[in-house]
């Protein structure tokens, strides 16, 4: 075990009581009658200008073994992990037999159409249900699949203006957000190389300045400034470290857990501006979130329905739910890397009553990072969430309630 591993570890502890929570909710009389998992797909190489920033005295970015965006080796062994993790505990709660395949429709996998998230859909069905040629569906590689990408698909209207004030209403803008973060802006200059001495732009976090505009085309939102700079430049360095990367090749070894994570939060701030604020989330949720509805309403749906996209629309959804999710190792409402938001829905004994539940789980960081084995006894991080709509009855949240959220959501 590294001493980077320890915090987390202990964090992990701490939730296992979360984690290890499923098998408990028979003792009241409830039967898993439906899941459906949202999954952000696995590590992947950096995307074409994901990196906004270089270091600052010319240290080279390490190389990765795969074209920009793809799915790494390494990232499909973790998702492979998830999915064995998921039969485990699944076969547990009565779902599915423990070693024979899945009867023919009980599952269904759905991946959106880069490489990254296809080729994680089939890691995932690879090991979740092995030897049983689960298919995987999606939209030819590259297409525009409106389930993941609503607004470019042109499958909801969209205002621009009425998403910009949104974001400026429920956020204050750029500013007000980086305001809240400045320690870890401070931390990301120095993985940058910054010194006392330094001059250039990145190495006076202090000073920046953001702006939030309206595209060219009028629609889409124009983001400049430290969120736009450090987001995806941080999340390169994440992927790294997830990687398994030599750490003197992970932030040119200015990399610990408190880092990781100082990262991570900046990486959210995206999500703060394209995700989270509810226009916005609410159209990106969009088709999601009506499918979503129809499974739970439909009693001949798969027993299991996975759904493997990108972060945003994971946080988009959670948006929707009005929940927060803060995992060991990574900054609120960052969705880790192969982790999903997981629905369950439950029967009562009687079959008159069905419940929802709604959670977070993920591997930690390290477990990624090493490809640790997991099981029911060795379980990732998971984080009970409740939605909004349900806090007064969050060990009860019916069926009814969590529909009526999502059939507010636009139509497609």
């Amino acid at each position: 075990m590294t001493p980077h591993a320890r915090p987390w570890l202990r964090h992990l502890v701490a939730l296992l009581g979360i984690a290890v929570a499923l098998p408990a909710y028979a003792g009241e009389d409830l039967r898993l009658d439906q899941v459906i998992l949202i999954y952000r797909h696995g590590v992947r190489s950096p995307l074409p200008g994901e990196i906004q920033v270089d270091e600052v005295h010319g240290k080279p970015w390490p190389t990765w073994s795969v074209a920009p965006s793809i799915l790494t080796q390494h990232g499909r062994e973790g998702v492979m992990a998830m999915g064995r993790y998921d039969r485990a505990w699944m076969s547990d709660a009565g779902l599915f037999p423990k070693d024979d395949c899945p009867a023919n429709g009980s599952v269904a996998v759905w991946a959106n159409t880069d490489q990254r998230t296809i080729a994680s859909g089939q890691a995932y069905a690879d090991a979740f249900a092995p030897g049983c040629t689960l298919a995987v569906g999606h939209l030819p590689e590259g297409a525009t699949d409106p389930l993941f990408n609503p607004v470019a698909a042109g499958a909801v209207t969209w205002d621009g203006k009425t998403a910009l004030s949104t974001i400026r209403h429920e956020t204050g803008g750029p500013d007000v957000l980086t305001a809240s973060r400045r320690d870890a802006m401070m931390r990301f200059a120095q993985v940058m190389g910054c010194t006392n001495g330094d001059v250039q732009a990145v190495c006076r976090p202090a000073t920046w300045k953001g702006t939030l505009t309206l595209a060219d085309d009028g629609k889409g939102i124009a983001l400049g400034g430290p969120i736009a700079i450090t987001s995806g430049t941080a999340e390169a360095i994440i992927m790294a470290w997830l990687e398994g990367m030599p750490l003197e090749n992970v932030g040119w070894g200015r990399v610990d857990a408190t880092t990781f994570r100082a990262l991570s939060q900046l990486h959210s701030l995206l999500f703060d501006i394209h995700a989270r604020p509810s226009y916005v989330g609410a159209h990106v949720a969009a088709v999601l979130g009506n499918r979503i509805a129809t499974l739970i309403d439909d009693p001949a749906a798969p027993r299991l329905n996975v759904f493997v996209g990108s972060d945003n629309n994971i946080v988009a959804l959670a948006s929707v739910l009005g929940v927060h999710f803060d995992m060991p190792g990574y900054g609120k409402d960052d969705p880790p890397v192969g982790g999903a938001l997981v629905i369950t829905v439950w029967r009562s004994a009687d079959k008159l009553h069905r419940y929802v539940r709604v959670a977070y789980q993920a591997q930690t960081p390290d477990q990624l990072r090493e490809l640790r084995a997991l099981s029911v006894a060795q379980p990732p991080a998971r984080q009970s969430l409740v939605p909004k709509a349900c806090l007064t009855t969050p060990a009860r949240c019916d069926v009814g309630t969590v529909l009526e959220v999502l059939h507010r959501l636009p139509r497609p």
